[in-house]
């Protein structure tokens, strides 16, 4: 039985979007329940990767810089689907989800698109794509950077970022335990530890 986290990236979504744009998201993210690929097809036609992830550039606060729409389009290729999401200024900001097989390590991508702009992308591996230990978690300080500690611990189980706040979450057992880290202007601000929920 697949396994998600119990803090669900609606949160993390509209947190995002009240960073970078100073607006709250008026709407629930909802898990998008696209019909998935074989995995064969996903590898073969999907053009998804984290190698590919890493190339996004997301915009800054002030809307300077960050990849259009086409930019990702030809970076990714075409999305799995498509959501609209209204902002609390009635502007509409949508959301890109390139989603792979059931039996990949990964299992999506996805970005925030407002104003032709990446607001913020993410993606999420399938549990137990990586353990990292509860003790190397605990060695993390709060004056290190998001860099830093990906380069200490790997890519996370999940992370989602925009300019001024990230979130990553590792998975610290195979028993369903994992620990959220938060992050504000490039420094870790929060560690918190988790159980992971069944569905």
């Amino acid at each position: 039985m697949k396994k998600v986290l119990s803090i669900s990236l609606a949160l993390l979504t509209s947190i995002l979007i009240l960073s970078a744009c100073g607006k709250k998201n008026a709407d629930d993210h909802k898990t998008i329940s696209a019909p998935k690929p074989t995995l064969s097809d996903a590898l073969n036609t999907s053009g998804i990767s984290l190698e590919k992830y890493d190339q996004i550039k997301y915009t800054s606060q002030q809307l300077n810089g960050g990849d259009s729409t086409k930019k990702i389009m030809s970076i990714l290729g075409k999305p799995t689907s498509s959501k609209q999401t209204k902002l609390t200024n009635n502007d509409s900001a949508t959301q890109y989800t390139w989603q792979m097989g059931g039996n990949a390590q990964l299992q999506y991508i996805f970005a925030i698109i407002y104003k032709d702009k990446v607001l913020s992308k993410g993606f999420q591996q399938n549990t137990n794509s990586k353990i990292v230990s509860k003790t190397k978690i605990k060695t993390l300080t709060n004056s290190m950077t998001f860099k830093e500690i990906k380069d200490k611990l790997g890519d996370p189980l999940s992370e989602q970022v925009s300019d001024g706040v990230a979130f990553m979450t590792y998975q610290t057992d195979k028993n369903n335990h994992a620990c959220n880290l938060t992050f504000s202007n490039n420094k870790l601000s929060k560690t918190e530890f988790v159980t992971l929920s069944s569905n």
